[in-house]
């Protein structure tokens, strides 16, 4: 990623932070990374009273993926995911819950993992009717609807593959990077009334049980 920022953005490694975003506030990850994407993840973890979208612009703004709530939407195409059906995968730990997408170019199949459960794979026919035709580079993920804590955000321009997956979702720091978003070295935007703060301490764990050591902090008793 280039260490150049536009204007009115901030580049940093946001390792051990997090946004709170309040009414009124909006916060923006950039990426100046150009990728042909050949498929795509996205992964991050939330803490929110409420359900919210995760929209992908890229640089042609005819081009967009959208995860609204359980409905993924590729450009005009769309497929919904049905919660009561999400197979059980992990046990969280932790008060935060995991979100992560994929989706492949080629031959248009999507998955969910959502709150330590998987969805079955779907077609979304965009991709198929397209030739599997990728997008081009990534503009900027906004979150202009969300309120609550936002962190971990990373997106890569392939399918993670199950085990990368697994390690983020269950906090073990050994996953790549997102070479499209990258936590660690991210340009990001805000306005209203949007808070940068430390992360909650690593021991608020759901059933006070061991966690992993990070870079969120201490292995913890």
């Amino acid at each position: 990623m280039n260490n150049v920022c536009c204007f009115s953005s901030f580049c940093a490694d946001l390792q051990g932070m997090m946004f709170s975003v309040m009414n009124g506030g909006n916060v923006r990850f950039h990426s100046d990374n150009p990728s042909n994407f050949t498929g795509l993840t996205v992964c991050l973890r939330v803490l929110t009273e409420q359900t919210f979208s995760i929209q992908l612009n890229f640089i042609n703004q005819t081009h967009f993926v959208r995860l609204d709530d359980n409905v993924l939407y590729v450009n005009g195409c769309s497929v919904s995911f049905y919660p009561f059906f999400m197979v059980p995968v992990y046990q969280e730990h932790w008060p935060w819950k995991n979100r992560c997408l994929t989706w492949e170019s080629s031959t248009g199949m999507a998955q969910l993992w959502s709150d330590g459960k998987m969805s079955v794979r779907k077609g979304i026919m965009f991709s198929v009717m397209n030739g599997g035709n990728v997008f081009s580079s990534l503009d900027e993920l906004p979150f202009y609807d969300f309120r609550g804590q936002l962190s971990d955000v990373h997106v890569w321009d392939r399918v993670l593959n199950s085990n990368d997956l697994n390690w983020f979702l269950s906090y073990n720091y050994n996953f790549p990077s997102g070479n499209i978003l990258d936590w660690k070295r991210i340009e990001y935007s805000t306005s209203g009334y949007t808070v940068l703060e430390p992360i909650f301490d690593n021991c608020l764990t759901r059933f006070n049980k061991v966690v992993q050591p990070g870079p969120l902090g201490t292995q913890c008793n």
